[in-house]
């Protein structure tokens, strides 16, 4: 035997020698002491022992003929270690004839066992690790010890681990107690096989685990859906997703609760949301129409949570909230006294009710505002029908349109601002007018009608300027200074009246001109003020000569301006005595005043009669007597013949009279104007005014888009019409192709000789 071969045996021999060693004597005592349930298995000296062994085994390899590599006695003693673990766990196999709670404690303490053992390995063999394990390409020894426990431990009980893990949660979720942490223990094993990656997780627990659940909540929710109804179903889902949250945080790794989640989301709601929403008294349907309000929230909650689980609750939103809409319009139509408050305290309640939903219950979701706003549109530009009051038998409906009836409830509001309402108050309520005007079409006869009541209001009542400028303000934040610009005009014109009224006394006062009795004059552009129609009226003389003065003063003051004189929105208040008694009169129109005066002189007159004094046209006559003799303050009396009855009524052959024995407590009376509800004649000239205006529009609109882009398809042209002027009204393609055809023969656009789709702008 040569030197070589001699050195290489007692490498061999000393090698055997101490492995038997640290065998017989390092690994048995600690695993009597990790086994034994001590947390120290050597003292330091013992340690210390041990720690040289595998140092100058190491060590030794390196020098001399040690480096042969027929002996390489770091690479045996690597492998020597996982054969001392790989045995050791042989020895200590789970039985399979265990099963639950049993084979779990027993697979984790061995678990935990074993990671002690290799902790304390690892730290034994430091040297080998930080030396032979890096300069090789081998797993650490922590890493090679763990995978040992998977070889030997995990591979044979992995079905067994999973079944008995399923069973435990199983039994939780039927109502059972269990240990939790036990649960967190045996999942929290199965995470570490796959040693820093999730794949064997992954594989052997999620997700066969996602298809245990999916399988436990389909059989559920079969049953909850024969058995309850849907507020209870979801009342039930709400509490298992809530149990589910709380499961995946006590043992499951992170990453699994939001797989968990979707697969009871989708069982428990995606599978049955049709069935639940549509059941006939615990749907949605139901829920909005008896306002449970928690459960319109929980049913909003819970189905946000599924991809696109919205879409058929705002669906069905809609629906109601249109049939809701249409019940109103239904209510109000078809009636022989159209109630523009009524109506339209109808749709506030309304909007605010579905207002108050969003904002609470909803979460003022984008989805459900859309199906919300939409139902209004749906209904809110609907027609109503009201029977035309003494109309003959077969007469039409007329069409009224909430347009008007909405600026006549603003009309109201601004009327009563002061006697009847706050200032709090009533901006709340204009915030809600307003928001309901935004569903409107149509919002140029909204502007017309308010123009026109504004109108009213500024020349012939006190109003709170304050207020009509807030309602202007938030009519213009929602559709731009153009819409408002006429409206604000309005109130400029009225201050300058002020103005220019002042500027006249001081007139007056200079040339010494007195009129005998108060008189006040508005001068208004034409421009920003509706068409007013201009009556002749017979005026008593000394209101003639106060117009000339004025108009003296005005031509004095201006250059090229002409005034152009409406009495009938003049206000007169005369001094009256009946039966003894003095009152002061204040009178809405100036007709009113002059159908009085004419009985200063006169006992009695017919309405033909002062048809003619007045060289008024008889309606007017007739609102006039129906004010006076009808109305609150009877001043005037019908003559009735004997034996009749008497009738509300005023013709022009009845005969009137001062009403010699009117008293009333009050000195100060004010005779306003019967006015009906919805006076369907002066809305038919305000709608005969607006379609004047659109036809302009849209006229203009056509020329503007073909003047930009000099060549346009008749349908792109007609498209990009309506969505220009779909802000202020919605134009009928059929009106658009009448402008169309009205400027080719005016030779402002030109069709194409080719393709007569085709449209040229014609500089």
């Amino acid at each position: 035997m040569d030197e070589l071969e001699k050195q290489e045996a007692e490498d061999k021999e000393r090698l055997e020698r101490e492995w038997d060693d640290l065998k017989t004597h390092a690994f048995s005592a600690l695993l009597e002491v990790v086994e034994g349930g001590y947390s120290r298995p050597f003292d330091n000296p013992t340690w210390m022992q041990y720690y040289t062994k595998v140092y100058n085994l190491c060590t030794h390899s390196k020098n001399g003929t040690g480096d042969s590599p027929k002996v390489q006695i770091t690479g045996i003693l690597y492998k020597r270690f996982g054969e001392v673990l790989t045995d050791y766990l042989k020895e200590r196999r789970i039985s399979t004839a265990q099963s639950g709670e049993m084979l779990l404690k027993d697979v984790v303490q061995k678990w935990k066992n074993h990671k002690l053992i290799v902790k304390w390995m690892q730290r034994l063999f430091g040297y080998l690790d930080r030396y032979y394990t890096k300069h090789n390409s081998c797993d650490h020894l922590t890493e090679y010890g763990l995978k040992c426990f998977f070889n030997v431990i995990y591979t044979s009980i992995k079905i067994d681990l999973r079944n008995a893990i399923f069973k435990l949660i199983q039994c939780e979720r039927t109502g059972g107690s269990v240990d939790r942490g036990l649960l967190k223990d045996a999942i929290g094993l199965i995470v570490e096989m796959g040693m820093n990656s999730l794949n064997i997780y992954n594989t052997d627990f999620e997700k066969p685990f996602l298809k245990f659940t999916e399988d436990f909540y389909e059989r559920e929710a079969a049953q909850w859906v024969a058995e309850d109804s849907a507020t209870e179903y979801l009342k039930k889902a709400e509490q298992r997703l809530a149990e589910e949250a709380q499961r995946a945080a006590a043992y499951l790794h992170q990453n699994s609760e939001k797989f968990l989640t979707e697969a009871v989301e989708n069982k428990l709601l995606a599978d049955h949301q049709k069935t639940l929403l549509e059941m006939e008294n615990s749907g949605f349907i139901a829920l909005l129409r008896d306002q449970r309000l928690s459960d319109i929230k929980r049913t909003y909650q819970l189905f946000s949570r599924i991809s696109k689980g919205i879409d058929p609750i705002a669906r069905l939103m809609y629906e109601f909230v249109t049939n809701e809409g249409k019940q109103i319009v239904s209510k109000h139509s078809n009636s022989n006294d159209l109630c523009f408050k009524a109506y339209t305290n109808d749709l506030l309640e309304l909007h605010c009710k579905y207002k108050k939903i969003l904002a609470e219950q909803l979460d003022n979701n984008s989805t459900f505002q859309k199906a919300v706003k939409d139902a209004f549109e749906a209904f809110v530009n609907q027609q109503l029908q009201c029977n035309v009051k003494g109309a003959a038998p077969g007469t039409p409906p007329a069409k009224v349109y909430s347009s008007e009836l909405i600026a006549n409830y603003c009309d109201m509001l601004m009327k009563n601002v002061v006697e009847k309402i706050g200032e709090d108050e009533l901006e709340d309520i204009l915030e809600q007018v307003v928001a309901v005007f935004g569903y409107i079409s149509d919002k140029d006869l909204f502007q017309e009608f308010y123009r026109k009541q504004l109108s009213k209001r500024l020349l012939m009542t006190t109003v709170n300027e304050d207020t009509e400028r807030s309602l202007i303000s938030k009519l213009k934040m929602r559709q731009g200074a153009p819409y408002t610009s006429k409206l604000e005009g309005m109130i400029t014109d009225k201050n300058v009246s002020q103005d220019l009224q002042a500027k006249f006394k001081a007139y007056q006062a200079k040339h010494n001109i007195s009129f005998g009795f108060e008189y006040t004059m508005q001068v208004l552009t034409m421009g920003c003020w509706p068409a007013f129609p201009m009556h002749t009226l017979k005026l008593p003389e000394q209101v003639e000569v106060a117009m000339s003065k004025f108009q003296e003063f005005y031509d004095s003051i201006t250059q090229s301006r002409k005034l152009r004189w409406v009495h009938s929105l003049s206000t007169v208040t005369l001094d009256a005595v009946f039966n003894k008694q003095k009152f002061q009169l204040q009178l809405s129109t100036a007709f009113q005043a002059c159908v009085l005066l004419l009985f200063n002189t006169r006992d009695a007159l017919t309405g033909e009669e002062i048809t003619k004094e007045l060289s008024l046209p008889w309606e007017e006559v007739k609102k006039a007597l129906q004010s006076l003799a009808m109305g609150k303050y009877r001043l005037l009396v019908k003559d009735v013949p004997a034996g009749s009855k008497a009738l509300k009524t005023v013709e022009e052959g009845d005969t009137f009279r001062v009403n010699v024995s009117f008293t009333d407590k009050s000195r100060k009376l004010k005779i306003s104007t019967v006015v009906a509800k919805v006076n369907l004649k002066a809305s038919a000239q305000v709608q005969q005014t607006v379609e004047e205006d659109r036809r302009h529009a849209i006229e203009a609109c056509i020329v503007r888009i073909m003047k930009s882009r000099k060549t346009m398809e008749h349908p792109l042209l007609i498209g990009e019409c309506i969505s220009q002027l779909s802000a202020h009204f919605k134009p009928d393609p059929r009106h658009i192709k009448k402008r169309i055809e009205d400027l080719i023969s005016r030779e402002y656009i030109e069709r194409d000789p080719e393709k007569t789709s085709l449209y040229r702008y014609v500089a």
